[in-house]
């Protein structure tokens, strides 16, 4: 895992987030994994455990790497601080399928609760009032398609950690061509320094977004919600439990509660179709599509790289055109 880290470290090491680390806030994302479920059942193989808290680690170090700005940089090592257990599982859990917002928590109510996290803040001039607005940070933060590090470290880890897609090699490769550059908008955003760069980039971005529109993504996401919330029904645990428990400890409430889980961690495919599944517990929905289309330097100014690529271009109407199976399920798992 350190292999991967390490990428996105700057030769100029910013001391000032160690500090934060062991702040309980920071520390409870270590207990939040960061594919939503995934790492419960053999229908995936994660390379390591990435976690919440690696993932705003990594955040962080892109953001300092690309910005230098001390505040922004602290801004991003929390900007998941409001992640439940199960992440965006829990956005199912309230009917939220395409935005995908509406489990965190609200940051500034999260570090309101944590006086230790409170004082240092204070020691580096941050106020609950820069937590408010990330559409102030164009670096960690911005609207789909375009790049930050947010979704550029969700494109990497995906293919490297998740789908096992790209080598480290490539990672690196495509980051270390990245500067930040001037957008439509005329506001900072993070793109590519050439073409060939940007278009492994994109290769990436396929693989990660046609993933996450997959009916094996879509069914532990559903399927985790669907226990969360019968959880919640029979009173084995709470929502709140989900911001304050380990996710361990809520599979093994799970594991001793639902006979369906222990099908579910040993799961190694899904079943697709057309037909409607009789006697299954199945899912069948739409959900959000993510994509990112990134800026390229070229002599002819700063453009997207749909507008000068055609292999780029493709593979984004490839995306646009994919659809899994109407249907999917796992053959033994009949109900909860």
């Amino acid at each position: 895992m350190n292999d991967y880290i390490n990428i996105f470290i700057d030769k100029e090491y910013p001391t000032f987030l160690d500090k934060y680390l062991k702040s309980k806030t920071l520390i409870r994302l270590k207990n939040v994994t960061q594919f939503c479920g995934c790492d419960y059942t053999k229908l995936y193989s994660p390379r390591f455990k990435y976690t919440r808290y690696t993932h705003s680690l990594v955040v962080a170090h892109m953001t300092w790497h690309f910005t230098h700005n001390k505040k922004e940089t602290i801004i991003a090592l929390f900007h998941d601080a409001g992640t439940p257990c199960f992440a965006h599982s829990i956005d199912y859990v309230f009917g939220d399928y395409i935005n995908q917002e509406s489990s965190e928590k609200n940051i500034v109510d999260i570090i309101n609760n944590d006086t230790e996290l409170k004082e240092l803040l204070k020691s580096d001039d941050i106020t609950l009032n820069d937590f408010k607005n990330f559409d102030n940070y164009h670096i960690l933060e911005n609207k789909s398609p375009k790049l930050c590090t947010d979704r550029l470290d969700g494109v990497l880890h995906t293919c490297y950690v998740w789908l096992h897609t790209h080598e480290k090699g490539r990672i690196k490769e495509v980051y270390d061509d990245i500067i930040v550059l001037t957008n439509e908008e005329n506001l900072p955003e993070i793109g590519f320094k050439s073409k060939n760069s940007a278009n492994k980039f994109v290769e990436m971005v396929f693989n990660y977004a046609k993933e996450l529109q997959g009916n094996t993504d879509k069914f532990v996401m559903k399927y985790i919600c669907e226990i969360v919330k019968e959880a919640v029904n029979k009173k084995l645990i709470s929502y709140d439990d989900l911001y304050t428990k380990k996710e361990d400890e809520l599979c093994e409430i799970f594991s001793t509660n639902f006979p369906s889980w222990k099908y579910f961690v040993n799961a190694t495919a899904v079943v697709k179709t057309e037909r409607l599944p009789k006697n299954h517990f199945y899912i069948s929905f739409d959900t959000k599509r993510r994509n990112t289309i990134p800026l390229v330097k070229t002599n002819g100014g700063i453009k997207r790289i749909n507008e000068i690529s055609d292999d780029s271009s493709d593979l984004y109407r490839k995306l646009e055109q994919y659809k899994d199976s109407t249907y999917a399920y796992i053959e033994e798992i009949e109900s909860l």
